[in-house]
C-alpha cells in the first residue's frame, strides 16, 4: 500500500491527478478492505478455519494491515517452533469403498494429497508428528485415539482437530466420479491429480492449493495466504479466492470467479464454449488468454494501470483514459459462435487480454 500511495502522491506532484482524485483513489484502495477485514481476522487464530465462506463485494484488504499482522501471523505459524520436540508415527489405513461417494478431510496441521488408483479400496497414508509426548507407544496412542478415518454411510470422513499433531496423508482413491468432496486445512498445502469430482470444496489458511486434470461440476478454492492453481481441467464452475497469492488456471472451464487481493492473476481459456469469466485483483496484474474461435464481449478495469487488448476483430464500445480511472468497453470476434463475457478490474496492476490458439 505504502508504493501505491506514493505512486499516488507523485501523480499530485506532477499535476496529474488533483487532490479530492488522489483522496478518492486512496479510499477505493482503503475501502474493500473493511468489509473483508470482518471475514479474515487471523489474529484469532481459528476464526478463518471455522468461518463458513461467504461471497462479499471484494476481496480487498488493506495491505499494510494484512502484510504486517495477518499474514505474518500465519506464515509464522510453524507448530515445530511452537510445541518443540515429536515424534513420528506412521500409519496406513485401509478403507473398502465400494459405496464411498463423498470425500470429507478436515485436518489442523499437514498436508492433503488426493490421487487416484486402478484398486477398489481407499489407502490413506499418514506421516503424522506427534508434539508434547516421551515415548513412540505414547505417541502411536495419541494419533490413533485423535485420528478418525471411516466411512459414514456413502461418506468417507477423514479429520482431527488435534492441535499438537501435524499430519501429511496421501490418499489414494479407486478412480470413479465422486458427488462431493471437502478437503479443509489450517495451516498446510492441498494438492491433487486426475480427479473427477463434482462439487469441491479446497479451503485452507496457510498453503498452496494445487490441482491437475481434475474435472467437475463445480469446485470452489480458498486460501488466505497462498497461491492457487489449476491446470488441465475441466470444470463446468470455477470460484478462487486468495488474500496474499497468485491464481494461475489453464484448462477449461464454463464460468471462473477468480479473485485476488496481493497477487497476480493468470488465465489460458480452451474452451470455446465458455460464458463468463470475472477477474479481479487489487495490487497484482490480469492476463486473458481467451479461446479463439469465441465471440467476447467485455470490460477491463484499472485505476493506475494500462489496458492490452489484443483481440481479434476487436470494436471499442467505449473508452476511458483518465490518470485515475481507466476503462475499456469492447467486442470481438462477433462472427464467430458462443457470447463469452469478460469482466477484469485491477486498482494498481495492468491488464492484458488476448486471443489463444489451442
Amino acid at each position: 500500500m505504502k508504493e501505491e500511495r506514493k505512486r499516488i502522491l507523485k501523480l499530485v506532484e506532477e499535476g496529474k491527478l488533483s487532490v479530492d482524485e488522489a483522496l478518492s483513489l486512496i479510499e477505493s484502495l482503503e475501502s474493500e478492505s473493511k468489509e473483508k477485514m470482518k471475514k479474515v481476522n487471523l489474529a484469532k487464530e481459528y476464526d478463518f478455519y471455522e468461518e463458513p465462506k461467504q461471497k462479499t463485494a471484494g476481496i480487498g484488504t488493506k495491505l499494510t494491515e494484512w502484510i504486517d499482522t495477518a499474514v505474518k501471523k500465519v506464515k509464522e505459524l510453524d507448530i515445530d517452533l511452537a510445541f518443540g520436540s515429536y515424534l513420528d508415527v506412521h500409519h496406513v489405513y485401509q478403507i473398502p469403498a465400494l459405496q464411498v461417494n463423498e470425500l470429507d478431510v478436515d485436518l489442523m496441521y499437514g498436508s492433503i494429497n488426493v490421487k487416484p488408483w486402478n484398486e477398489t479400496e481407499i489407502r490413506i497414508e499418514c506421516d503424522a508428528k506427534i508434539y508434547r509426548v516421551n515415548t513412540l507407544e505414547e505417541a502411536r496412542n495419541v494419533f490413533l485415539s485423535n485420528m478418525e478415518c471411516r466411512p459414514e454411510g456413502s461418506r468417507l470422513a477423514v479429520r482431527t482437530d488435534k492441535k499438537s499433531m501435524k499430519v501429511n496423508i496421501t490418499m489414494m482413491v479407486p478412480q470413479k466420479v465422486y458427488e462431493k468432496a471437502k478437503f479443509k486445512l489450517f495451516s498446510g498445502p492441498i494438492r491433487g491429480e486426475q480427479l473427477s469430482l463434482k462439487d469441491s470444496q479446497s479451503k485452507t489458511a496457510n498453503g498452496v492449493i494445487s490441482f491437475v486434470g481434475l474435472s467437475g461440476e463445480k469446485a470452489e478454492f480458498e486460501t488466505a495466504n497462498g497461491q492457487i492453481k489449476l491446470a488441465q481441467h475441466r470444470i463446468k464452475k470455477v470460484e478462487a479466492e486468495t488474500i496474499n497469492g497468485l491464481i494461475e488456471t489453464a484448462g477449461e472451464s464454463e464460468r471462473l470467479d477468480l479473485q485476488s487481493f496481493n497477487g497476480n492473476i493468470a488465465v489460458q481459456e480452451f474452451n470455446p464454449e465458455s460464458s463468463a469469466i470475472h477477474v479481479k485483483t487489487t495490487t497484482g496484474s490480469i492476463d486473458l488468454q481467451l479461446p479463439l474461435n469465441t465471440a467476447v464481449s467485455g470490460e477491463l478495469k484499472s485505476n493506475l494501470g494500462a489496458l492490452h487488448p489484443y483481440l481479434q476483430q476487436m470494436e471499442i464500445i467505449s473508452e476511458k483514459n483518465d490518470a485515475i480511472q481507466k476503462e475499456l468497453r469492447f467486442r470481438a470476434n462477433t462472427a464467430e459462435q458462443g457470447e463469452l463475457n469478460v469482466f477484469a478490474e485491477t486498482k494498481t496492476g495492468s491488464i492484458t487480454a488476448k486471443h489463444m490458439m489451442r
